[in-house]
Order: C-alpha cells, then sequence, then structure tokens
C-alpha cells in the first residue's frame, strides 16, 4: 500500500491557500460595497431638504418638514409629525 502522508499535506495546504485567499476576496469585496454605502448615506443626509418624500429604515413613508441638526421633523400621512434621527431615513423618494 503506498504511503498517503504527503498527498494528504500537499492537498491540506492547497485547500488551505485555497480559504485565504477566499476570505481576503471576501474582505476586499466587504470594504468595497461598505465604501459604496457609506458614500450613499453621507450624500443622501447631507441632501436632505424640506418637502422631500423619505422612507425610514422601517419602511414608513413621510414628507420632510423641517431639517435640524441631526433631527428632522417628517409629516406622515395621518398628518402626525414626528421628530426622527436624520440617521434613521433610508431613501429620499422624490
Amino acid at each position: 500500500m503506498a504511503e498517503l502522508g504527503p498527498n494528504i499535506l500537499a492537498s491540506s495546504i492547497v485547500l488551505l491557500a485555497l480559504l485565504v485567499l477566499l476570505g481576503v476576496a471576501y474582505t476586499i469585496w466587504s470594504q468595497i460595497t461598505m465604501r459604496k454605502k457609506r458614500t450613499y448615506f453621507k450624500e443622501l443626509h447631507t441632501k436632505l431638504a424640506p418637502g422631500q418624500e423619505v422612507m425610514f429604515g422601517g419602511g414608513i413613508y413621510g414628507t420632510v418638514k423641517t431639517v435640524l441638526e441631526d433631527r428632522v421633523i417628517v409629516a406622515v400621512r395621518s398628518g402626525a409629525e414626528i421628530e426622527v434621527s436624520r440617521y434613521a431615513i433610508q431613501q429620499i423618494d422624490r
């Protein structure tokens, strides 16, 4: 019976190298994606202005009434005005 030690060691090294390569690729991809999201939200929060239709992270829609430093007063369909963090806004519709 042939000796299996060198073959198992070689295949283990190749598998380990493949796993390391996949880990590095995933880390780079994650960093690129996070940079794009960070840029998107930075622009979104600086462009925030009264009269815009916005959506919150929970799926609630409303119209911006007032933009304060880090808070926004938003009117919802029922007519109620709510004060939220500007960072809770996930999307500007109009």
